[in-house]
């Protein structure tokens, strides 16, 4: 029963996964004065990015104000860590002893919290940009017209 219990978590969190048909990227931008914008990737151009930030505002960032980029993939984190809390409140309910089952659950969800954020973190699709000036845009903005959401 716990191998079964196992797979219908690891095979509903690919297809949670794979679900979604267009993947939303996070993007974080360090400009050099080092202030911080975070938000959803819109559009990269020659000389600008074009951020959506989580209040709804869109951010127009000039390229030689930029200095680093760290671009992520959401959806991806979640799935897993909530995978591995269960794998453990699975294993809790299972356990015929009842210390053993709270030990499980005190201690063996953030633990399983833990190894689903690490395992899903490895899949997230990281990309970093680092040390950037204005003319290197011209020649990553293929590579960030990837993750972006218009074309």
């Amino acid at each position: 029963m716990k191998i079964f219990l196992t797979l219908l978590i690891c095979f509903l969190t690919c297809f949670t996964v794979s679900a979604q048909k267009k993947w939303k990227y996070k993007i974080k931008v360090v400009e050099h004065s080092g202030k911080r914008y975070r938000g959803f990737f819109y559009a990269a151009e020659d000389k600008q990015l074009i951020l959506v930030r989580n209040n709804g505002d869109t951010s127009v960032l000039k390229a030689e104000n930029i200095d680093k980029l760290f671009i992520h993939r959401r959806g991806v984190v979640a799935p897993f860590a909530i995978a591995g809390a269960l794998v453990f409140l699975a294993l809790s309910v299972e356990s015929s002893n009842v210390l053993e089952s709270v030990v499980l659950i005190i201690v063996g969800i953030p633990v399983g919290v833990s190894l689903g954020l690490l395992t899903g973190e490895l899949f997230a699709n990281k990309r970093y940009y680092k040390k950037l000036e204005a003319k290197d845009f011209p020649l990553i903005k293929k590579d960030l017209q990837k993750y972006t959401e218009l074309k």
